[in-house]
């Protein structure tokens, strides 16, 4: 299996890598009923948020297929729901079916922050076996610093008003290396397809197993506990341009595979693949009539202990 560090290591050696990201909005959940709202439809514990612990999660239709995913930061006493843009309004209309029980107010803020990624190199070796359910979060000078991983690299997400200026973007390129941590947000284009499994959240924090009840919890349960679908994410590399609207093939021309995102560093091309199979069942993998590499995953696939 190919490794992806050297990469890493060559490019962001002596490097912080900054950048704004301009496909980034928030929907905030304000009133006092705000987290009794959202423990009934997100897939992570609501009651593990706190003003020094973040979440990853996601928001599941009653088919357990995920409408939007996300991470969460609470400021004073508003939730603040960072996704990509264009889920924030279809977030906030699922929402709004269940929010008329609750003292609270659903508000699109998208044009009220600014959310940028920062990533360091870290020298830690060591795969974890399955990263974190509660992300840690600093304050200084009212911007608002969430670590999501330390490995393959330290990345946090820098939350800040649009007025402050001491955030400096740089070697904004390297940024790209964030989908090696393999923790993906989805995309408009992408709601109500995926179940949270497939893309790893149960080794990622982004499912509670202990919460109890929340939209789609019956089916994301089955799944874990008798489902038998091997679909799961994966991470792939290869130079040069190929067709990512292809399906991933195995030596033999069978589909077992899509691409979920793609991005490059320089003339390397990093992709997330959604495979339908486990990685261990071909020795080959092909796109677009190449073969491409597949990369090792920053934590493990095994069992939910």
């Amino acid at each position: 299996m190919t490794s992806p560090y050297n990469t890493i290591t060559s490019s962001l050696q002596g490097k912080t890598a900054t950048a704004r990201l301009q496909n980034i909005g928030i929907l905030r959940v304000t009133g006092v009923d705000a987290k009794k709202l959202l423990q009934g439809q997100i897939t992570c514990d609501i009651n593990n948020l706190s003003s020094h612990n973040g979440l990853y999660g996601a928001i599941c239709n009653i088919k357990g297929r995920i409408i939007s995913s996300f991470y969460i930061v609470q400021k004073d006493d508003d939730i603040l729901m960072l996704m990509t843009k264009d889920l924030v309004e279809t977030t906030l209309s699922h929402l709004k079916k269940y929010a008329v029980f609750f003292k609270t107010t659903l508000i699109n803020d998208n044009e009220v922050f600014h959310i940028y990624a920062r990533m360091t190199l870290n020298n830690m070796d060591i795969v974890p076996e399955q990263l974190s359910e509660t992300l840690p979060i600093t304050c200084e000078n009212k911007v608002f610093s969430m670590t999501l991983s330390h490995y393959p690299v330290d990345t946090q997400l820098l939350i800040s008003d649009p007025e402050d200026l001491s955030i400096k973007e740089e070697n904004q390129e390297l940024i790209a290396l964030s989908a090696l941590a393999a923790r993906p947000i989805i995309t408009q284009a992408q709601s109500e397809t995926f179940l949270p499994q497939w893309l790893n959240m149960q080794r990622t924090g982004g499912i509670s197993f202990t919460k109890g009840c929340y939209t789609g919890q019956e089916i994301v349960a089955r799944m874990q506990y008798r489902g038998k679908s091997k679909k799961q994410l994966a991470l792939f590399q290869w130079k040069g341009t190929l067709d990512i609207t292809k399906e991933i093939v195995d030596d033999q021309s069978k589909n077992i595979g899509n691409i979920f995102a793609v991005t490059n560093v320089q003339d390397i091309q990093l992709a997330q693949v959604i495979l339908n199979i486990d990685p261990s069942e071909t020795e080959h993998f092909f796109l677009d009539s190449r073969e491409i590499s597949i990369l090792p995953l920053p934590y493990s696939l095994g069992a939910i202990k």
